[in-house]
C-alpha cells in the first residue's frame, strides 16, 4: 500500500510508555497463520521499535517459520546490503515502524517489493506502522502520544470475526446503489462502486487470504486491524470534498474545496493560501486532479483520545471516512500517475440511495 504523503513525517522521539513487545509480536504472528518452513523477512528500525525484533523472532521460530535478516533501513540515501537477495527469498515481509527523517525505503526498494508481491501466490506482508498513523485530518502528520500508544495496542485486542462480518454487511450496502458523504463542513460527494474490488482489513494475513487477493493491497495487511477500501468507478464520482484545514508545503490552506465532475477535480477554491493548494496538484500531475479511492474505518477500540487533535491509525476507528486524490492501480482502479493525497473525516454521514450506513461502535 502507498503512503507517500504519510511519510514526510519530522522525527519522534521514543514513547514514554513502555509496550508490551511480546504481546505485539504475538499479534503480528498469528494473524499470518504460517505454515512451517515459511519464510519471513523483518526490516527494523535499530532507533526505533528495535525491541519488538527479538519477540517477533522467537515467536516465529516457534510457529515453525523461518525468520530472515533481519535487515535495519538504512539511513538516508544509503543502499540495503543483501535486500534484494532476502527479498527474492521470502514468503512474508514484516514492514516495522521507522524514523522517516533518518531512514528511508528507497523508491527502488518500494519498486523491488510490489514486483515481489505482484508475483502473487501466499506472498504478503505486514505494515506494521505506528506513530506514522497519527495524521491529522489533513492526511499530514499529527502528534503522537502515549495515550494514543497504549490505544493502538489496545486496538489488537478485538474481535475479528465481528469486524469481518460488519466489513462484509457494509461492503454489500455500499455496492448496492449509489453512495453519498457528507460532512458538516460541506463534504458532498456520490459515486457508485460497480463490482470494484474491496480491500478488506480484518486482521486476516493467512496464505488462504493471500491466494484469493484480487489487488496488490489485498497482500498488505495492517495491524491495527479495521478499514475497508475500494476505487470508486471513476466517471461515476461528482460533488465536491471540503477540507476546513490543509496543509500544503509549508503554507496553511483554509476552506480548502475541490469541485468534482466524472471522476476530475474541475475546480479548486479555498479562502487562505490557495496558491500553494494549485501548487501542490499542479506538481502532482493529472493523477492529482483524480479522484482515488474511498475508505471506511470499522476498528471499535480506534478512537483518539479526548482532545487529541490526530486521528488514530490512519483513520481505522469506527466511522472514519478516508478520501483520496491520485494512482490507484493498487485498489483496482484506472488512474495512474503515483501522485497520493489522503483526507480524512471523522465527522462524516454515509447512505447509499439514500439510506444510512452504520457502523458498530460509531
Amino acid at each position: 500500500m502507498r503512503y507517500l504523503a504519510i511519510f514526510v513525517l519530522l522525527a519522534l522521539l521514543p514513547s514514554a510508555r513502555a509496550l508490551d513487545y511480546d504481546h505485539l509480536a504475538a499479534r503480528i504472528v498469528g494473524a499470518l497463520q504460517l505454515h512451517p518452513g515459511e519464510t519471513v523477512l523483518i526490516r527494523y528500525d535499530s532507533g526505533y521499535f528495535a525491541e519488538l525484533v527479538g519477540p517477533l523472532r522467537r515467536r516465529l521460530q516457534q510457529a515453525g517459520a523461518v525468520p530472515l535478516g533481519p535487515i535495519e533501513y538504512q539511513a538516508k540515501s544509503g543502499a540495503p546490503q543483501g535486500y534484494a537477495e532476502l527479498l527474492e527469498n521470502a514468503g512474508v515481509y514484516l514492514w516495522l515502524p521507522l524514523r522517516v527523517d533518518v531512514r528511508e525505503i528507497t523508491p527502488a526498494e518500494r519498486l523491488a517489493l510490489q514486483q515481489w508481491l505482484d508475483k502473487g501466490g501466499t506472498r504478503r506482508e505486514i505494515h506494521f506502522h505506528w506513530r506514522e498513523g497519527s495524521v491529522l485530518p489533513d492526511g499530514l502528520a499529527g502528534e503522537h502520544s502515549a495515550a494514543l500508544d497504549a490505544i493502538y495496542e489496545d486496538a489488537l485486542d478485538i474481535d475479528y470475526a465481528s469486524l469481518s462480518v460488519a466489513q462484509d454487511r457494509a461492503i454489500a450496502v455500499l455496492r448496492s446503489g449509489t453512495v453519498r458523504v457528507r460532512t458538516p463542513a460541506g463534504t458532498d460527494v456520490r459515486f457508485r462502486v460497480g463490482d470494484r474490488p474491496f480491500n478488506k482489513q480484518d486482521g486476516d494475513a493467512s496464505p488462504q487470504r493471500a491466494r484469493a487477493a484480487r489487488v496488490r493491497v489485498d497482500r498488505e495487511v495492517e495491524l491495527p486491524a479495521g478499514v475497508v477500501r475500494v476505487a470508486p468507478l471513476e466517471e461515476s464520482v461528482s460533488g465536491r470534498i471540503v477540507i476546513p484545514t490543509a496543509r500544503f508545503g509549508v503554507k496553511v490552506a483554509r476552506d480548502v474545496r475541490l469541485q468534482i465532475a466524472s471522476g476530475r477535480v474541475t475546480r479548486v477554491e479555498a479562502s487562505e493560501n490557495l496558491a500553494a493548494v494549485e501548487a501542490a496538484l499542479q506538481a502532482g500531475g493529472d493523477a492529482a486532479r483524480r479522484f482515488r479511492e474511498f475508505g471506511l474505518g470499522f476498528n471499535p477500540k480506534l478512537q483518539p483520545p479526548a482532545g487529541s487533535r490526530s486521528l488514530a491509525y490512519y483513520g481505522y476507528g469506527a466511522g472514519v471516512v478516508r478520501m483520496s486524490l491520485g494512482d490507484n492501480e493498487e485498489i483496482g482502479g484506472a488512474v495512474r500517475g503515483g501522485f497520493v493525497r489522503w483526507f480524512f473525516f471523522p465527522d462524516a454521514t454515509i447512505e447509499v440511495d439514500g439510506k444510512p450506513v452504520r457502523i458498530p461502535g460509531r
